[in-house]
C-alpha cells in the first residue's frame, strides 16, 4: 500500500512540474479533439475547386494543396468551436511549394468575419516566421524574423499552445514565443497562402490539454436566410433576416439577451429575439430592416450580439446585404461546417433543410445524353462493347437514378449532324439550375501535329478531320449548355485531351458537408477512360474494363446521392489494376466550371 502511495505521489510530482514550455509537455496531455484532419478524404469543409483567376484548392495525395493565382493573398478557413476557457492545442503542418518567396503564408485562427479580425502564425518561402493580429491593423507580437528553425524545402510544423492564461508558440518543435492568452475574436480557423503561391497542408489537429470542465451553453447560428419582396435589395424596401439558433451545449441558457447593431439611417420595422434556450432546443429569430432615403453606402452590415451564453459563433459569418443587389442565396460555408458538426444526421441535403424549412435546393430536371458506336466502316475498325456499354449506361441511370429525359442514339443514328443537333438541343432546352449527363463511347482520335483531340461519329469512313467532332467544339457547346452541372464521360481513345490547360482533380467523398453545397458552385467536369493514349475495348462481361467499372460504381451505390467524385474514386484504381488505362477527372477547361459537382440522385 504504502508503494503505492508513493507512486501516485510520485505521478502527481511529475504532472506539476510538466512545462507548457516544451514542446512535449502536451503529448500525453490530448483529452479532446475538437478537429482532427489528415486530408486523406474531404471530411471537413474547404472551399475546393478552382476560381478562374483567382484561386484553386484540392485534396490530393493526402494533401490539402491551395494555390493563390492572382496578386492578392487567399484564406480558407472553418469554424472550430474551442472552449477558450480550457487549455488546448492547435497544430498544423505546411509546406511552400512555389510562388512569392518574401509573402506570408501560414496560419489563422480565433478569426472573425464580421467585422474581419484575426490571429496569424505566417511563415515565408525566404525562411522568416511572424506572429501578429489583425484588427483593421497589424499589430506585430514576433515581426518578420529570419529564422534557421523555417524549413524552407519541407514542411514546417506550427504549434499553438494554450494553458491556463499563456500562449506558447513552436516552431518544428521548438518554442519560438510566449505571451499572454489574449480572446478570440471569432471561431473561424485555417489557412492563407500568398499571392501566386502555392502550399501544401499536411494536416491540422486542434485538441483539450485537460479534462472536460462544468457544463456549457452554446448558442450558435446554425443557418440564416435573407428575405426580400422584390428582385433586389433597394432602398425604402423591407428585408427580413431570419436567424435558426440552437442550444448545442450540455447546458441551459436560461437568460439570453439578444441585441442588433445596425448602421445610422437604417429603420427597424421588427425585431423578434428569443429569451432562453433550453440544452437541444432550436428556434427562429428575425429581423426586419430597411434603409432610409439618407443611406449613402452600397453595403448594409447587419451585427449580432448574445450575451447570456458560455460560446455563441456570432462573429463567424458575414450577415450583409447589397444595395440595388439580390439577396444572397447560396450556401454560407461556416455555416454549413457548424450544421455538420452539431447536427450530423444522414441527410446529405441537411445543412440547406434545417428544421424550419428555412432553405431549400431547388432541384432542376436531369437530362441526359447516351452515345454508342460499333459499327464502323471504311478505315475505322467496328468495335465490340462500345453499345452495349453506352446501353448499360442508360438502363441503369433510368431504372436507378432521377432523370426527366434521356436520349439515347446507337450506330447508325450516331452521325456527326444528329451528335450535333443534340447538343444544340440541349443548349436551348436545359435551364440554370438543370442537370446535363453525357456519354459517349466510340473511337477517338488524337492528331499529335494538330494538338487535338476528336470524337469519330459513325458516318467518318476516312481519316478527315472535317468527319469528326474535335474536342474543342464539344468544350464551346458544353459552355453554352446553360445547365447547372454538366458531367461528360467519354470511354474513347485520347478522350484525355479535353482537359488541355488548368485543371484540378477534386477527389470528394460521400459527405454531409460537400452535398450541403451541391449547387451553390457551378460544374462543368469530365470523367474519361484515359489520357492522350489508347484505351482497350475489350474488358469484363461483355463491357469495357471502364464502363464495366463505372456501371458497378453507379449500381452498388446504397445511398440516395452519389457525386461525380466519388464515382472516380470508385472506378480508377480497379481500371488501372485491370488494364493500362488511366482514368481521369477534372473540370472542362474554360467551360465555366466553378467548383461544383454533378450529383445522382437515387429514385
Amino acid at each position: 500500500m504504502f508503494a503505492v502511495c508513493l507512486f501516485q505521489a510520485f505521478l502527481l510530482s511529475a504532472q506539476e512540474k510538466a512545462n507548457p514550455a516544451e514542446y512535449s509537455y502536451s503529448k500525453t496531455m490530448k483529452s479532446q479533439f475538437v478537429l482532427q484532419d489528415d486530408f486523406s478524404k474531404f471530411s471537413n469543409y474547404w472551399l475546393l475547386g478552382i476560381e478562374e483567376n483567382s484561386w484553386a484548392e484540392s485534396i490530393e495525395g493526402g494533401h490539402l494543396v491551395f494555390e493563390s493565382l492572382t496578386n492578392k493573398p487567399k484564406e480558407d478557413l472553418i469554424p472550430v468551436i474551442i472552449d477558450q476557457n480550457r487549455s488546448f492545442e492547435i497544430e498544423t503542418s505546411i509546406r511552400f511549394v512555389e510562388g512569392q518567396m518574401d509573402k506570408g503564408y501560414g496560419l489563422q485562427w480565433g478569426k472573425a468575419a464580421n467585422p474581419m479580425k484575426q490571429y496569424d502564425f505566417l511563415l515565408t518561402g525566404a525562411g522568416h516566421f511572424t506572429i501578429d493580429k489583425y484588427t483593421g491593423e497589424f499589430k506585430d507580437y514576433v515581426p518578420f524574423t529570419i529564422s534557421p528553425k523555417v524549413n524552407r524545402y519541407t514542411f514546417n510544423k506550427l504549434t499553438i499552445r494554450k494553458v491556463a492564461d499563456k500562449y506558447y508558440f513552436f516552431l518544428n518543435e521548438n518554442l519560438v514565443h510566449t505571451m499572454p492568452f489574449e480572446p478570440f475574436f471569432g471561431n473561424l480557423v485555417g489557412f492563407q497562402v500568398a499571392e501566386n503561391s502555392t502550399i501544401r497542408v499536411d494536416h491540422i489537429d486542434i485538441a483539450y490539454l485537460d479534462k472536460k470542465e462544468d457544463a456549457k451553453s452554446k448558442v450558435l447560428i446554425m443557418d440564416y436566410k435573407f428575405d426580400i419582396n422584390t428582385d433586389k435589395v433597394s432602398i425604402g424596401k423591407p428585408v427580413t433576416l431570419t436567424l435558426n439558433v440552437r442550444n448545442v451545449g450540455d447546458k441551459d441558457a436560461s437568460a439570453l439577451k439578444i441585441n442588433y447593431k445596425i448602421p445610422a439611417n437604417i429603420e427597424v420595422v421588427e425585431f423578434k429575439p428569443v429569451t432562453s434556450l433550453k440544452k437541444g432546443e432550436e428556434q427562429l429569430i428575425s429581423l426586419q430592416f430597411f434603409a432610409n432615403k439618407s443611406y449613402a453606402d452600397s453595403i448594409i452590415p447587419v451585427k449580432f450580439e448574445i450575451a447570456g451564453a458560455d460560446i455563441t459563433n456570432v462573429n463567424d459569418m458575414d450577415l450583409s446585404v447589397a444595395i440595388d443587389q439580390p439577396v444572397k442565396i447560396e450556401l454560407d460555408k461556416a455555416i454549413a461546417q457548424t450544421y455538420s458538426d452539431f447536427r450530423g444526421g444522414n441527410d446529405p441535403l441537411k445543412g440547406l433543410n434545417v428544421a424550419q424549412a428555412m432553405k431549400s435546393v431547388e432541384v432542376g430536371e436531369y437530362y441526359g445524353l447516351i452515345i454508342g458506336i460499333d459499327e464502323y466502316s471504311g478505315e475505322w475498325p467496328a468495335l465490340r462493347n462500345a453499345v452495349n456499354d453506352a446501353k448499360g449506361v442508360a438502363e441503369l441511370l433510368t431504372s436507378k437514378y432521377t432523370f426527366t429525359s434521356l436520349k439515347a442514339m446507337y450506330n447508325k443514328e450516331a452521325t456527326r449532324d444528329n451528335i450535333l443537333a443534340e447538343f444544340e438541343r440541349l443548349m436551348s432546352t436545359a435551364k440554370a439550375n438543370d442537370n446535363v449527363f453525357i456519354y459517349y463511347s466510340g473511337h477517338g482520335e488524337y492528331i499529335e501535329n494538330m494538338d487535338k483531340g476528336f470524337w469519330v461519329p459513325v458516318d467518318a469512313t476516312g481519316k478527315s478531320v472535317s468527319k469528326y467532332i474535335s474536342n474543342e467544339d464539344i468544350r464551346a457547346f458544353l459552355s453554352g449548355i446553360p445547365s447547372k452541372h454538366t458531367l461528360l464521360v467519354t470511354d474513347a481513345c485520347f478522350s484525355g485531351d479535353i482537359f488541355r490547360g488548368k485543371t484540378m482533380t477534386i477527389p470528394y467523398e460521400n459527405s454531409t458537408k460537400y452535398y450541403s453545397k451541391m449547387y451553390s458552385l457551378s460544374s462543368r467536369k469530365a470523367l474519361t477512360s484515359g489520357g492522350v493514349e489508347p484505351v482497350m475495348d475489350k474488358g469484363k462481361e461483355n463491357h469495357s474494363v471502364f464502363a464495366y467499372y463505372f456501371l458497378q460504381a453507379l449500381s452498388t451505390n446504397s445511398e440516395k446521392y452519389i457525386d461525380a467524385g466519388q464515382v472516380f474514386d470508385n472506378l480508377k484504381i480497379p481500371v488501372v489494376n485491370n488494364s493500362m488505362q488511366t482514368p481521369a477527372y477534372s473540370p472542362i477547361r474554360n467551360a465555366g466550371d466553378e467548383g461544383g459537382q454533378f450529383i445522382f440522385i437515387a429514385k
